[in-house]
């Protein structure tokens, strides 16, 4: 029984170019990719909002499942005046409706508090919901941007109190885009100030109980360059880190990238692809939910200035599968398979039938390792890297080493 089945999976790897050696062997099996460009892992279905105007408008984060907007658009007398930088009327901030299909309506003003005549930047709020950080610049140097810190009454839904321009800010440089990670302990932001690699580099600063934010550390050149970088946002699990560059490899102006967090370090960004990018700039880029989000581009195709597109990321799988075998080449059963993540953490584990065989669903663009453990047998343990998509299969055969039995005199 066991030389027949040895026989059938021999005779599958060798048919798809794979043989049986001492070390494990990948074939990959990928049909062709209608976006040689996209290696976020994520295919995107791409809409654009029927809210937008002839004015700026991008996305900046929810708040009480409302998405809170920044826009150019003049309502009332809050909008008089215009910018010289932008040739559009002061920035303000909105609050829209999101329906159970991710669709946004009904904009209103946020608040009449924060909202003044100056320039509002994009806002993120502490997971509570009771803090607030935004970014402010005047009429007279609109191109500055500020960090500020607000609380929220208790028992309130728009009552910010207390408040507080950050010891961060600075007259001679802008501090723009802050984004709160989803756990409240790190505040990302973008800024010109001195130490950037060029123009607007990405920092992050760690939050204090107090709500007030550590000394800021720049995010180094595997995510700045010396172009600019804005627009940070964290992944709900915090492993991923969305920007927007002109300085990595780019369609024109700026692109949407992500960038894998693992062990500390930020790995190479990859391009979203042009189902999100194009020759214009992409910025602003939000997730509501685990699957839903929005981000704004001056495409060609837009009203005018920047507009607001909603997406949905469905993620990329893949599948591994194979056999485990002795040294011998004769199918292992009862074998315990483990798959980790990049970090060594037990995504899942089976145990080998009498076929051998084990199969594991793997998300596109990522590093697991796999781990094989069998009595009798040295422990065994590789490393995977799924960097084909388009529901590629990746079949690799495991080989176990036999344990030495020390001979007794």
């Amino acid at each position: 029984m066991k030389t027949s089945t040895l026989m059938v999976f021999t005779l599958l790897f060798c048919l798809v170019g794979t043989s049986i050696s001492s070390n494990s062997n990948v074939e990959k099996k990928s049909s062709k990719r209608s976006d040689e460009l996209n290696q976020s892992g994520l295919e995107f279905f791409v809409h654009k909002e029927d809210i937008n105007t002839k004015y700026t408008e991008y996305a900046s984060t929810t708040f009480k499942n409302k998405l809170i907007v920044v826009s150019s658009k003049k309502i009332g007398g809050l909008g008089n005046g215009i910018d010289k930088h932008t040739n559009e009327p002061f920035s303000e901030l909105f609050c829209l409706d999101i329906d159970g299909h991710g669709n946004v309506s009904n904009p209103l003003f946020f608040s009449r508090i924060i909202n003044t005549k100056d320039n509002e930047g994009q806002v993120s709020f502490s997971p509570d919901e009771k803090t607030m950080y935004f970014t402010r610049s005047s009429r007279e140097n609109s191109k500055n941007y500020k960090l500020y810190k607000t609380i929220l009454v208790d028992d309130t839904s728009g009552n910010w109190t207390d408040e507080l321009e950050l010891a961060i800010s600075n007259d001679d440089y802008s501090i723009e885009n802050p984004h709160v990670t989803s756990d409240g302990k790190q505040l990302y932001f973008s800024s010109n100030m001195p130490g950037s690699i060029g123009g607007y580099d990405i920092y992050v600063s760690n939050i204090r109980e107090d709500g007030s934010i550590e000394q800021p550390k720049n995010l180094g050149p595997s995510i700045n360059t010396e172009k600019d970088e804005k627009f940070p946002h964290t992944s709900s699990d915090e492993k991923k880190l969305f920007f927007s560059s002109k300085g990595h490899q780019t369609l024109g102006g700026f692109d949407i990238f992500v960038s894998s967090l693992s062990n500390n370090t930020f790995k190479s960004p990859r391009n979203l692809g042009v189902d999100v990018n194009s020759p214009k700039d992409e910025i602003a880029f939000v997730f509501v939910n685990n699957d839903d989000g929005f981000f704004s581009s001056n495409k060609i195709d837009g009203e005018g200035s920047f507009d607001i597109y909603r997406f949905k990321a469905n993620p990329i799988f893949q599948q591994l599968q194979g056999i485990v075998v002795s040294d011998k080449n004769q199918p292992l059963s009862n074998t315990t398979v483990l798959l980790l993540d990049e970090e060594g953490q037990e995504i899942e584990r089976q145990i080998t039938g009498i076929d051998a065989h084990y199969s594991f669903k793997v998300k596109a663009f990522e590093t697991y390792s796999i781990k094989v453990l069998k009595k009798g047998y040295e422990n065994f343990e590789s490393t995977f890297s799924s960097f084909q998509i388009d529901d590629d299969i990746y079949r690799e055969i495991l080989k176990l080493s036999s344990k030495v039995t020390a001979i007794r005199n």
